[in-house]
């Protein structure tokens, strides 16, 4: 049979990747010899085998730069928020707890040379007093409060020292405890000249003060996402900030219900904020999740048309 040009030119690519056998070079390399068209073939084969290599790398380096800039971004975005977290975490776990007089967290101990004190069981862990003089400037009256906190009671114990009422020698008239459940304040020492110690406790309200702020937000807002609908980029950051004071009053329904005063403020405004952060975080990765499963969608699709 005779080996004609169309059969070497099938082979050829084969014979340039060196992927035939010697019986089949030795053919090929007696056919060219004699036969200038096959000769051009090959070497066309041989130039568009070698392109000529791109040196430039500059988009190479700019694609490797924006990479570690997000991974920069990423890190410190990281970093603060953990540091965010871990210090409202250590606020609520260090935010008082009051201890109601029922447990007998205080006791009032007058020793021979008049000096007065306060005494506080193994539970308190820190106390405020307060005091002001009588009407009839015969002495002071004072106001005991305890409280413990999570974190001395699971990491760092520590107790509060019993301490002196009357360190500049003062008459005390009377010591009452106030509590922190709507109870009148008790009568622990001395002589009751003013009943209920003239004092009731009130709760704090500065909770429902983040809470207007939180629903006037939303409603800011709403109103931004309403009127610049047609300017993505405007919409797109009005509805992802509209998540955080969305988690916050989804975190205040869930620490306080639809009550909006508190014994506790600080620590329930803490424990609040440890629920809002996560869930906010929770919402923009959903949003994004969303996001990128719809321009798959449309990639598809365009993909589908063509």
């Amino acid at each position: 049979m005779k080996v004609t040009c169309n059969i070497i030119r099938d082979v050829l690519p084969l014979y340039v990747e060196n992927m035939v056998s010697d019986d089949t070079s030795l053919m090929i390399e007696e056919h060219i010899e004699g036969c200038q068209d096959c000769t051009n073939y090959l070497n066309e084969i041989k130039t568009s085998s070698n392109p000529p290599i791109d040196t430039d790398i500059s988009p190479l380096l700019k694609i490797k730069s924006t990479l570690r800039k997000k991974k920069i971004k990423t890190a410190i975005m990281s970093i603060m928020l953990s540091i965010i977290i871990g210090v409202i975490l250590i606020a609520f776990l260090t935010a008082p707890e009051y201890i109601p007089y029922s447990e007998k967290s205080v006791a009032i101990s007058e020793i021979e040379d008049g000096t007065v004190l306060a005494i506080f069981t193994d539970q308190v862990s820190g106390f405020n007093i307060n005091s002001y003089p009588t009407d009839d400037n015969t002495g002071y009256i004072y106001h005991i409060t305890t409280w413990d906190n999570i974190w001395n009671q699971r990491i760092n114990i520590s107790r509060g020292n019993n301490t002196v009422l009357n360190t500049n020698d003062e008459n005390v008239v009377a010591v009452y405890y106030y509590q922190t459940n709507h109870e009148d304040d008790i009568l622990i020492y001395g002589k009751d000249i003013v009943p209920n110690g003239g004092v009731v406790t009130l709760p704090r309200l500065f909770l429902v003060y983040y809470l207007i702020i939180a629903i006037a937000s939303i409603a800011f807002c709403v109103l931004m996402m309403i009127l610049f609908r047609r300017n993505e980029k405007v919409f797109s950051l009005a509805m992802k900030l509209l998540f955080l004071p969305v988690s916050y009053l989804i975190g205040h329904l869930i620490i306080k219900g639809f009550k909006t005063v508190s014994y506790a403020a600080t620590r329930d405004f803490y424990a609040i904020l440890l629920i809002t952060i996560p869930l906010f975080i929770a919402f923009l990765i959903a949003i994004n999740l969303i996001k990128a499963y719809k321009n798959k969608g449309k990639d598809n699709e365009n993909q589908f048309t063509v």
